[in-house]
């Protein structure tokens, strides 16, 4: 059996598939100011259909034992999203968000995840969005609100506030990674899919790029 800790296995062997995603050139325009508020509210958009699809994967093994050790309702985050595209959009919101092609593909490995044996694989995705969320919430939507003009009220996807103090969280929750009991075979899988996970993402982030490719 391997012994390096899980959290740890996961941290090194996504970091490449990790920055790539996170120094996407939509989400460095995004965040340097460079794009508008029909950009993001695009890319809410895309975020829930991905995050409607992951809570209903999580939720149909959350009993289970590897599932259970991470999921938490407190960390859903479709509700959240659902205020925040009623605000950007209006209350006909369904109507106006329509999913990429790339955000499509994510949300079918998704729901691809309801085979037996598949509880790793949950695992990977949700480490994957929701550690990455945790982290520095409260200051992206308060940039995003300055950059684009966004009440707060659009803002819910980034506000963690029902977790508590993030740090505490986090080492709790790579804590819990690192207990499970997995064969080697199980954390192989585990962290390919962490790793399609971040591939997915960056697959939606080259899109979004398409879409908004200049200045706002």
């Amino acid at each position: 059996m391997t012994t390096t800790p899980l959290s740890q296995m996961l941290r090194e062997e996504t970091a490449r598939a990790h920055a790539s995603a996170e120094g996407s050139d939509f989400m460095t325009r995004l965040m340097a100011g460079e794009l508008s508020a029909e950009a993001l509210a695009t890319f809410t958009g895309q975020l829930w259909f991905i995050y409607e699809a992951l809570e209903r994967a999580v939720r149909s093994v959350a009993d289970t034992r590897i599932v259970g050790a991470v999921a938490d309702p407190r960390l859903e985050r479709r509700d959240a999203l659902e205020l925040d595209l009623a605000e950007m959009y209006g209350p006909q919101w369904r109507d106006e968000v329509r999913i990429l092609p790339a955000t499509a593909r994510y949300v079918a490995r998704l729901e691809s995840l309801d085979t037996p044996g598949s509880e790793p694989r949950v695992v990977a995705h949700h480490y994957v969005r929701y550690l990455g969320d945790i982290s520095g919430g409260q200051v992206i939507a308060a940039r995003l609100g300055a950059l684009y003009g966004i009440d707060p009220d659009a803002l819910n996807f980034y506000n963690f506030a029902a977790i508590g103090k993030i740090p505490p969280y986090r080492s709790a929750y790579r804590e819990a990674l690192d207990e499970l009991a997995l064969s080697d075979a199980q954390r192989a899988a585990l962290i390919a899919e962490a790793q399609a996970a971040f591939t997915c993402n960056s697959a939606v982030f080259a899109e979004l790029a398409k879409l908004y490719p200049g200045a706002a």
